[in-house]
């Protein structure tokens, strides 16, 4: 008698361990599901006041500051550069504040800004990394989501055997100016715009771009 009651004893404790570590693994589950959840509605919110009025007029001041009236890019003063670039700066600080803190996942951001933050990023570089301005600290977000998106994209385009210098030489970063000069009324989406629901089933726009540059095509319809 005493034997069966110490097994019934090890059975209801094994019995008990299995349900924690069933209730630990499903709300893991939970959790996970939720943070994705989290993600994509943070994604949107960004993806919205990114093509809210406001932040198009600042994206078109910047443009305006950095092209000539030829649409030539203008040489860039890395000790003041222009006002205007620190308003679409700061936004994509704070979306690299979210990537970090995991309240964005960092493939969603690249598949929705890349074509967007990448030749702002490439213009101004000089700006963001130099140890000798105090910009290069206040951006460090931005500046570690940029390296993890080149990650990504130098990935994809490694496939495709291409140099990720090409992509965004001078004359596409004045054609992606040119671009935010011309779409400065209703919104227009660009060609690769597309639902977040829906991006597993669609070209990300980077991977268009790579098609654009491999057929020297522009990249902005």
């Amino acid at each position: 008698m005493g034997a069966n009651w110490t097994e019934a004893e090890a059975l209801a404790t094994a019995l008990l361990v299995l349900t924690s570590v069933a209730g630990i693994f499903y709300a893991g589950v939970q959790l996970r599901h939720e943070r994705q959840y989290r993600a994509v509605s943070n994604l949107e919110k960004q993806l919205a006041f990114f093509h809210s009025s406001k932040f198009r007029e600042a994206r078109r001041r910047l443009a305006a500051e950095r092209l000539n009236e030829n649409h030539d890019l203008l040489a860039l003063n890395t000790a003041e550069p222009p006002l205007t670039a620190f308003e679409v700066l700061d936004f994509y600080e704070h979306l690299g504040l979210l990537v970090k803190k995991r309240h964005l996942d960092l493939y969603d951001v690249w598949h929705t800004f890349y074509e967007w933050a990448q030749p702002v990023y490439a213009d101004l570089r000089a700006v963001l990394e130099s140890s000798e301005n105090e910009w290069a600290d206040h951006y460090s977000d931005f500046r570690r989501m940029m390296h993890g998106m080149d990650r990504i994209q130098q990935s994809r385009m490694r496939k495709r055997k291409m140099a990720h210098g090409r992509l965004w030489s001078d004359d596409r970063i004045c054609e992606h100016y040119s671009y935010e000069l011309e779409t400065t009324g209703e919104y227009v989406p660009a060609r690769g715009s597309r639902r977040l629901s829906s991006r597993q089933n669609q070209t990300p726009v980077a991977e268009l771009q790579i098609e654009a540059a491999a057929a020297n095509e522009p990249l902005h319809k």
